[in-house]
């Protein structure tokens, strides 16, 4: 039996489900593009007055037999079915895109956010539980299922090697959507071998089915938080989901277990794999399941200043002009949220105001330590740079000193925010020297 997958570029050719009864059933086309999950919808024509899909691509058309648009439906479902000879695909987030038609036939183009391989249901549109494997995560937490004991010889000569391989107990990181991280594992046999793999998955899990950004959320805000940790823009290497009404069933009807089922998108950061194992500016055991809980209040009351500090994260182009003005940003917010958080706006001016210069040394007093020593030069280069970039009539920065700087001020904030989650000063040097942020950029002669 052929497996239920998308593979880039190869089409498969199965029959549409829309959710309307008085519609027929016809063969589309879905594949996976590379950059999008397409799937491509026959029409009659510019004739084909009876083609009950070619109105999803008539934006801005009136027609006469229905000028109020009440009669037909003018866009696609937000979720469409359909199945071929490898199973069903459930589409979730579906909007028509592209599309040509002549005299004779047509073809509109859907594109869907995820797709649900093995998904029955025209409801996944919320789902009851949302599963992302994030290998960033293992390599911070240690977090494993498997144990492994070798007896040796006298000559130290391995004689044995015992591997047990036994599920972990789950670790319970947050209430909202009961965030839990699990311990995963699988094993293959392939002819004269014995593999084993494991992985560490996020979950969250509801009774009842919240939408797709609801579980989004804390999935994205831990790997968020892992990636801040390493200064590396990590992403999932799978994403499974749940709905309770779409579970496994028996040949006689009867409910074997509940499904999860694997999802292909292009919305989601993926994992790329890494050539060296990633080095934390802050450890796991120091944060830990608490930590995970102060993330996710800190990174919603200080948004303000998490929000570019990501955005440089995540830049195609980390060091460039426009995250040197990122990570002022993030400063600014920073301060101002500090001082009104936690110092009463005892620094602000009397428009209720604070200018950079002193948001930067609220940010330093919050410090138990910082990550440098001339602190006081720094206030005075990242003013320079952030001041150079808003203003015309200020002087630019010299190009090495802007990157130094920018260097500072990302090493300032996530020092600020691994201190607010539990991590120690002495964690946090012996981490700086292996961190990526920890060398100065210097001059090619």
């Amino acid at each position: 039996m052929a497996q239920n997958e998308l593979v880039v570029g190869e089409p498969r050719l199965g029959w549409f489900i829309d959710g309307n009864e008085e519609t027929d059933s016809i063969a589309v086309m879905l594949r996976d593009t590379g950059k999008a999950i397409e799937l491509t919808v026959p029409l009659q024509g510019m004739f084909g007055s009876d083609d009950p899909y070619s109105r999803w691509w008539a934006h801005g058309i009136m027609f006469a037999d229905d000028p109020d648009r009440a009669k037909h439906s003018y866009r696609p479902p937000k979720v469409l079915l359909m199945h071929d000879h490898a199973g069903a695909v459930t589409l979730v987030g579906c909007r028509a895109t592209g599309w040509n038609n002549s005299f004779q036939a047509g073809r509109g183009q859907i594109v869907a956010n995820y797709a649900v391989l093995g998904g029955q249901s025209l409801k996944y549109d919320r789902i009851n539980g949302l599963r992302t494997e994030v290998p960033a995560l293992a390599a911070w937490t240690r977090l494993s299922s498997m144990k492994v004991d070798v007896t040796t010889d006298k000559s130290n000569r391995v004689q044995s090697v015992q591997m047990t391989l036994t599920n972990a107990p789950e670790v319970k990181l947050a209430r909202p959507l009961n965030l839990t991280m699990k311990s995963t594992w699988r094993t293959e046999n392939p002819r004269g071998s014995f593999l084993a793999y494991e992985g560490v998955k996020l979950e969250t899990h509801v009774a009842q089915p919240r939408g797709w950004d609801d579980h989004l959320k804390f999935h994205g805000a831990v790997l968020d938080l892992v990636s801040l940790a390493a200064w590396r823009p990590f992403g999932f290497a799978t994403v499974e989901v749940l709905r309770a009404d779409d579970p496994v069933m028996r040949s006689g009807g009867t409910v074997m277990s509940e499904k999860w089922s694997s999802v292909a998108t292009h919305r989601l950061p993926r994992h790329e794999p890494w050539a060296n194992e990633p080095r934390f500016l802050f450890p796991w055991i120091e944060i830990g399941p608490r930590g995970v809980a102060r993330w996710l209040k800190l990174r919603a009351d200080y948004y303000q200043a998490v929000g570019p500090l990501l955005s440089v994260l995540r830049s195609d182009h980390v060091w460039s002009h426009a995250s040197a003005v990122q990570s002022g940003i993030a400063l600014e917010a920073l301060g101002y949220l500090i001082d009104t958080k936690k110092n009463a706006s005892a620094h602000l001016n009397s428009r209720k105001q604070m200018n950079f210069k002193p948001a930067l040394q609220v940010i330093l007093d919050d410090l138990a330590e910082s990550p440098f020593t001339d602190t006081a030069g720094w206030i005075g280069r990242a003013d320079d740079v952030y001041m150079g970039a808003k203003h015309p009539d200020r002087p630019q920065p010299d190009s090495l000193v802007m990157l130094n700087t920018l260097r500072e001020n990302l090493l300032v904030l996530r020092y600020w925010i691994a201190q607010q989650l539990g991590a120690t000063a002495n964690s946090l040097r012996q981490g700086l020297a292996t961190d990526p942020l920890a060398s100065e950029f210097e001059a090619i002669d």
